[in-house]
């Protein structure tokens, strides 16, 4: 239950953010068209896209819908089949936790060094941390993934 809240507030919050980035390239391109400057649209376009990634890596990997190699995998046994994602799983999951490390470590670097943009001046923190919380809720969608993996390969097993 507390899966599909956070997976539907995540969807709303992307689509909110996808028709956020589109608003701001049309009202950019429309404003240029009538010699009207759109100041940060370049910026807020940026913002917006970094949510829209943050937001859709762990929907992707929740729905199961990460990038795989099916054709290599569909060849192989099912019981092969099932371990070979589940340590792909379990890979995803160390790698995205790692990089939540890594950008929670380049986010003080930007705040320490008050790295911001230059029209908006939006500090590039706030796009670390963005990311950090993206990647940290795909290591959990991957752990959910690999939870199933191992589920199915256990009823594998005792059959």
């Amino acid at each position: 239950m507390f899966i599909r809240i956070i997976g539907g507030l995540l969807i709303a919050l992307g689509a909110i953010s996808l028709v956020a980035l589109m608003s701001t390239s049309v009202s950019d391109a429309v404003m240029r068209a009538l010699d009207l400057p759109f100041v940060g649209a370049k910026e807020l376009s940026e913002a917006f896209l970094v949510c829209c990634v943050a937001i859709a890596l762990p929907v992707s990997v929740y729905c199961g819908k990460a990038v795989a190699i099916e054709g290599i995998v569909a060849l192989l046994p099912d019981r092969a089949c099932r371990l070979i994602t589940a340590g792909g799983n379990l890979l995803g999951a160390a790698l995205c936790a790692l990089l939540s490390y890594v950008l929670i470590q380049a986010g003080a670097d930007a705040r320490d060094f008050t790295e911001q943009t230059t029209l908006l001046g939006i500090p590039y923190q706030l796009f670390y941390l963005i990311l950090t919380g993206g990647f940290a809720l795909t290591a959990v969608a991957f752990l959910i993934r690999t939870r199933v993996s191992y589920r199915t390969i256990n009823e594998i097993n005792r059959q």
